[in-house]
């Protein structure tokens, strides 16, 4: 739905033609147009007197829509603001979702205007000292239609407030919280035939309610009137208020120099105003008692014992000798039960590099590839706290693979690190476009493809080694190579050990990833010792 201006200048056009012409005559200066926004059949004007203008500022306006959840203007509300001298005025007009039983769409609609609706800086409604609401709310009254008009008759308007949806969810606290609104002394507004007094004749019959509402929020407002204006052309009568608002004006010369006056005079008494914080923060210390030698008196709320002079507390734990390091192994939680030392002794034949720990000359980094650490619980001393001991070898120590692992810790109630094994060997003949058998994990050659699923590993046998006569891949049980598997290498075995092997070409002579090691006229095996991985050519 779009918008027309041509209606809402008119509007403009008119209205301040007829303020204008009451003003004639009087020494009262006339009225211009501040501002106008609009949204689709919704409009607000506002107007001012031209003296005022030099006291008006950052004048905004904003909408939001409300209409088929928010993507149509025919329900909705318009918002102007501005800052009138030092004080923060927000005029809202709204539309809400009609229907005489639709209160809680309208409360939807409330709350998305309040919340949704936004100016300039992320500014809301509720950010203003000043706010206030007009317009058709389309909150009705909850009783019948005779009844109703019976109460009109009357003349007991108490009865139809005391009925009102507006007034009963404002009570409830689901809409216009901390709104106010004066007493209503009109008939309501809706719905009239139009050029009548007449409510509605027609066959729909709609209820009479106060469907146009003028609500009010901010402690410098002042109701004068709330009335309605006898004004036919519509099927709502229109409603007038008139409020008187006290607005806060402040002299920004005379602020600046204030604030220069206040900080010349508390400059000088800035040291002593520190000084009688220290002497009351001593003072907080009266009365409390260390419970040990050596501990600081308890804390307060304007000193903390742990830190000095707001800097954070360092520890001052020293070792209790030399060579002893603090123990990586035990748990870190101090109030957890643990059978670990707080201490250790660490033993090098020679002085670290690298970074420092702070805590002695134990290094930062761990230790290097190859080297073994081990702890054994060490004699106490008498007066000090338990230590252990670590015992750190050279790479040279390490050269057999029966001793631990590289970087584990063992104590005399721990197993010993598995060995570890050594690389992987290969046989492999890359210039014939051939692959030589090959051991699996467990030591065993497939005898079937392993691709066919019906392969069965059995022990290596010894090959002869006469020339001409060793086994070839199609004899020895092993598959042809596959495509695409040249200089590939096959998977390694579980361990490096000796194996009795022949390989032969199929032109009769002997070869081995090794050399021509089988290259000789022998009737029996050769042993191969432990190959070493090829490199790539």
């Amino acid at each position: 739905m779009s918008t027309d201006p041509s209606r809402r200048q008119v509007w403009e056009q008119a209205v301040r033609l007829a303020i204008n012409s009451r003003m004639r005559g009087s020494t009262e200066e006339e009225y211009v147009l501040l501002r106008s926004g609009q949204l689709v059949g919704a409009a607000l004007l506002i107007f001012v007197r031209s003296s005022a203008l030099r006291k008006i500022k950052n004048v905004e306006g904003s909408v939001k829509k409300t209409g088929m959840s928010g993507m149509a203007g025919n329900k909705g509300a318009v918002a102007i603001r501005m800052e009138y001298a030092n004080t923060r005025i927000c005029l809202v007009t709204a539309h809400l979702a009609a229907g005489f039983a639709n209160y809680e769409q309208r409360n939807i609609d409330y709350h998305t205007i309040s919340h949704g609706l936004r100016f300039q800086r992320n500014r809301t409604i509720d950010d203003h000292d000043t706010v206030i609401w007009l317009g058709d709310f389309n909150y009705r009254i909850g009783l019948s239609d005779d009844k109703v008009r019976r109460l009109i008759q009357a003349g007991d308007l108490g009865t139809l407030y005391q009925n009102d949806q507006l007034n009963l969810q404002m009570i409830a606290g689901r809409v216009f919280p901390f709104y106010a609104e004066s007493p209503i002394t009109f008939m309501p507004t809706y719905k009239y035939d139009n050029g009548t007094d007449k409510y509605d004749t027609s066959e729909k019959a709609r209820i009479p309610a106060w469907c146009d509402r003028i609500l009010r929020k901010g402690n410098n407002l002042k109701q004068i009137d709330y009335a309605t204006a006898p004004l036919r052309f519509s099927d709502h009568r229109p409603v007038y208020a008139t409020f008187r608002c006290t607005v806060e004006s402040i002299d920004e010369q005379r602020k600046g120099d204030l604030s220069q006056i206040l900080y010349e005079r508390r400059k000088p008494n800035a040291t002593l105003a520190r000084a009688d914080d220290d002497e009351k923060a001593h003072e907080d210390h009266a009365g409390y008692v260390s419970v040990a030698d050596g501990l600081p008196p308890a804390s307060s709320d304007r000193r903390k014992w742990w830190l000095d002079h707001g800097l954070a507390a360092r520890s001052q734990i020293q070792p209790p000798q030399n060579n002893a390091r603090l123990n990586p192994i035990r748990p870190s939680n101090p109030f957890a039960a643990a059978h670990e030392p707080d201490w250790i002794m660490v033993e090098r034949s020679e002085e670290p590099e690298g970074p420092v720990n702070r805590i002695g000359n134990l290094p930062m980094v761990p230790p290097s590839r190859g080297s073994r650490v081990s702890l054994r619980p060490p004699d106490p001393k008498p007066g000090t706290s338990h230590l252990s001991s670590v015992q750190v070898s050279s790479k040279d120590e390490l050269a057999s693979p029966s001793l631990p692992s590289p970087r584990r810790f063992s104590t005399g109630s721990r197993k010993p690190a598995p060995p570890v094994p050594e690389k992987p060997t290969s046989l492999s003949k890359s210039g014939a476009g051939f692959i030589g058998p090959t051991m699996n994990a467990l030591g065993r050659f497939p005898t079937e493809d392993p691709m066919k699923g019906n392969s069965s590993n059995t022990p290596f046998p010894s090959l002869s080694a006469r020339k001409g006569s060793g086994p070839t891949a199609s004899q020895s049980g092993q598959p042809p190579p596959r495509p695409g598997n040249k200089g590939r290498r096959p998977p390694p075995p579980a361990a490096s050990q000796s194996r009795t092997l022949s390989v032969s070409r199929g032109d009769g002579e002997k070869d081995s990833p090794q050399g021509n090691l089988l290259d000789q006229e022998d009737e029996g095996a050769r042993t191969i010792p432990p190959l070493q991985p090829l490199r790539p050519t």
